[in-house]
């Protein structure tokens, strides 16, 4: 008499393999968090780069900066839902300080709240210790 054998997974096989997918997400999902907010912050680098750029060209066209980021190529709606984008202007010194502040979820990136970059280039004067951000 021949035994017939069933084929498929037993109960016990497919709680084993769901405790590993669940280990392997729980240590892989931090990971992934910490990619997105470093791909964000270089999102908001390039759009302060490209804002620097902007304020030179049009104190060479009109010999002032300017302090509205849609005449400096922002998009109309701030520019990113992960950062809020300012420029401070002293028109008495030709002066500019470019900044990019963290809200909503890139908060969790606690260690770069805060980018600014001037008219002389210099990257985060008055907060040298998230100058490691920038790379």
């Amino acid at each position: 008499m021949q035994l017939l054998r069933t084929r498929g997974f037993s109960l016990i096989e497919l709680l084993i393999a769901l405790a590993i997918i669940g280990i392997l997400a729980a240590i892989c999902y931090p990971s992934y968090q910490h990619y997105v907010l470093r791909s964000y912050r270089s999102d908001a680098i390039t759009q302060l780069l490209q804002l620097a750029n902007a304020q030179e060209q049009y104190l060479a066209d009109y010999g002032s900066y300017s302090n509205d980021l849609i005449i400096l190529g922002l998009n109309t709606q701030g520019g990113s839902s992960r950062y809020q984008f300012n420029v401070t202007i002293d028109n008495t010194e030709p002066l500019y300080e470019i900044s990019a502040e963290a809200i909503g979820a890139q908060r969790a990136d606690s260690s770069c709240l805060l980018f600014t970059l001037n008219q002389a280039g210099q990257r985060n004067v008055n907060n040298l210790s998230s100058l490691p951000c920038w790379e």
